[in-house]
């Protein structure tokens, strides 16, 4: 982070110009400008009355402050406050502080500049003028690009012979003397350096330091004599800055005494103090005496090297993802199973890109698949996100849930459950009898079984009684519904493993062919029974279904008699018996046939009924009838012609499937001859 910087130059000074003992001609010109710096002095000259012009530069707008005092009678001292009397305590060291010009706040400005006087102390001082184009001195190489940020200040001081200071008039300097630069300005890096980076939270980064140099000293020493000044080092900024070191070179013509703090000397015979840093508002002073030699005017210039730094705080956080999964442990096959999520943030910070990966086992079913994902919302510090996540459960067994969570600055995290998936099962088992007679009351058992791993839901089970049968009794509770000839029980629900046996007894009403169907139903929803359409049945309703055929069989009773004439019949003619047949049993008899014997000396004329009848000498064999249902009747006559009068017997034998011992039964008809 680069913060724009400010540093300023002060300079608080005086410079006392002396004049010659011999006296030379006053200007008769218009004042000229003199720069700041004039070395070396004219030999012989004597200070003006004990004038110190003062002068600094501002360090802020960089335009000079020094003024020229009118009057050459008393010392002067001109500040930011105007112009006043020096009082003669302020040329001891150590005395009160002179005013202070404001520091300037950075390179371009102009040389300091002051006015000596025109005229000698007697008669009217002319008005002094500022020439116009005055270039600035051009800056040494070994500032130009100086590596840390540095002040630069420089002053002179004019060095008296050993004689009383007002002796002679004063003298003006003539023109033409060698000239210095006033100041050698500070030219910090021209490259721009925004004051603030945007960034989150639009945190502060920016520093404003205001470092300056100012010297205190007497305007004048003699030769000889010890010269004692200080170096006034301040931050006057609202920054603090670092690695302060203060560099001084010594004047020409000057030796080195001491200094307080002790000073070290640099390899080019500079002067430097290391103070470390200098807090905003914090100011560091340093003491130099000198013993000067040579009349003249020495210069002392002094460098202030600083960094600045900036400090900005910024949070350094790491997010913390927890992850909490619960569930049943236990669910059904076809229902849905919940799992709920907390998502926290345990950590520092917030939690961007925060992305749940979830991952199923072929018996968890959901619709975007075994694998599915969700970006969430960013998660504060501390905060904590519940979410439901359902799934259906398909195949029994040992299921799992396998969930992944990850953001930025926090490694996956993951977690596993599992969940048991129970399926309950319903298996019917029907037992009875494959064939009864009519009239006969056979009893059907039906077994309930849940071979499964869950309890099931209530069960409904109807047995249906076929055309044939009528309903008779029923165990547990179970009861007849005419409307759809149905035995129906409702039962609780079958545990796993567990059984549950009911028994129906029925009763033949006719021979048939029928089927017994029974229908159990176990779901949380009305039932549908056989014969009845429900509009809309549960789905996870389980069903199981038993059939058990049977075959009623009625039981044949064929019945037949024979009926001849009454009384004697005349030989020669005939006599008409008939047979009927018929079925009072309850079954059906089958391939019914009719055989007639007749006696000897009688022979048949004639021979009807339902089959055809062929006489074999004395028999007569009818075709047998296919079948004589319950009820059923048939009928056949025969005409017998007796030969010859006697007692004749008409025999007549019936057989069937039924019955293959032939029924036999006779008639006796007696015939006579007048």
């Amino acid at each position: 982070m680069r913060n724009r910087l400010k540093f300023g130059l002060k300079i608080v000074g005086t410079l006392t110009l002396l004049t010659a003992a011999v006296a030379v001609p006053v200007f008769a010109q218009t004042p000229q400008y003199y720069p700041t710096t004039t070395s070396p002095a004219p030999p012989g000259t004597l200070p003006p009355s004990n004038v110190r012009p003062s002068y600094g530069v501002n360090t802020n707008s960089g335009a000079a402050t020094g003024k020229n005092n009118p009057r050459l009678t008393q010392p002067v001292i001109a500040g930011s406050d105007g112009v006043r009397p020096v009082s003669a305590t302020e040329f001891d060291f150590g005395k009160p502080e002179m005013p202070k010009l404001p520091p300037i706040s950075g390179p371009g400005s102009a040389p300091p500049m002051f006015f000596p006087p025109t005229a000698p102390s007697t008669g009217p001082l002319p008005t002094p003028s500022m020439p116009t184009g005055v270039p600035a001195p051009a800056l040494p190489s070994a500032m130009s690009e100086p590596k840390q940020p540095t002040v630069t200040a420089e002053r002179a001081t004019i060095v008296t012979p050993s004689v009383s200071p007002l002796t002679a008039p004063p003298i003006i300097p003539p023109m033409g003397l060698p000239t210095a630069p006033a100041t050698i300005p500070f030219n910090p890096p021209s490259a721009t350096i925004p004051s603030t980076i945007p960034m989150a939270g639009s945190l502060s980064a920016r520093v404003a330091p205001n470092v300056s140099v100012e010297f205190e000293a007497p305007e004048s020493v003699g030769v000889g004599q010890s010269l004692t000044y200080a170096l006034v080092v301040r931050n006057t900024g609202t920054a603090g800055v670092s690695s302060v070191r203060v560099e001084e070179e010594l004047p020409t013509g000057a030796t080195f005494v001491s200094s307080e703090p002790a000073s070290e000397t640099n390899a080019d015979g500079r002067l430097s103090w290391a103070y470390g840093s200098l807090e905003a508002g914090g100011e560091k002073r340093i003491k130099i005496t000198v013993k000067v030699a040579e009349e003249g005017e020495i210069r002392s210039r002094a460098m202030v090297n600083f960094a600045v730094g900036v400090e900005s705080k910024v949070k350094v956080t790491r997010p913390k993802m927890v992850l909490a999964l619960s569930g049943p442990e236990t669910a059904r096959v076809g229902d849905k199973v919940p799992f709920q999520i907390k998502i926290s943030n345990t950590g520092t910070g917030p939690a961007a890109k925060v992305v749940l990966q979830a991952r199923f086992s072929a018996g968890l079913q959901h619709p975007q698949g075994e694998v599915i994902e969700a970006e969430l919302q960013n998660l504060a510090a501390g905060a904590t996100k519940p979410l439901t996540l359902e799934v259906l459960g398909a195949k029994p067994g040992q299921q799992l849930c396998s969930l992944t969570v990850w953001a930025d600055g926090n490694p996956p995290e993951t977690m596993k459950l599992a969940v048991a998936l129970v399926e309950p099962q319903l298996v019917a088992k029907q037992t009875g009898p494959a064939r009864c007679l009519v009239k006969a009351e056979p009893v059907y058992a039906i077994e309930l079984t849940n071979p499964g791993t869950a309890t099931t839901d209530p069960i409904s089970t109807w047995t249906v009684v076929p055309e044939g049968f009528e309903f008779v009794a029923a165990s547990e509770g179970g009861t007849f519904t005419a409307a759809n000839k149905s035995v129906m029980w409702k039962l609780a629900g079958l545990a796993a493993n567990g059984s549950k046996t009911l028994t129906v007894k029925l009763r033949a009403i006719g021979p048939t062919d029928a089927v017994i169907r029974t229908v159990a139903q176990a779901g949380s929803g009305e039932p549908t029974a056989p014969g009845i359409t429900q509009a809309a049945a549960k789905s996870k309703t389980l069903e199981a279904r038993a059939e058990s055929p049977v075959k009623s069989e009625g039981v044949p009773a064929l019945r037949f008699e024979v009926i001849g004439s009454e009384g004697a019949v005349e030989v020669g003619k005939e006599v008409t018996y008939e047979v009927k047949v018929s079925n009072p049993g309850t079954g059906a008899c089958s391939n019914v046939q009719l055989i007639v014997e007749l006696a000897e000396s009688t022979t048949a004329t004639d021979a009807k009924g339902p089959t055809v009848g062929r006489t074999t000498g004395q028999q007569i064999l009818f075709d047998p009838i296919g079948s004589v249902g319950v009820k059923g009747e048939a009928t056949y006559r025969v005409k017998v012609k007796g030969m010859q009068p006697g007692d004749m017997r008409f025999r007549v034998k019936m057989t069937s499937d039924q019955n293959r011992t032939p029924v036999v039964k006779e008639e006796n008809t007696r015939f006579y001859k007048e």
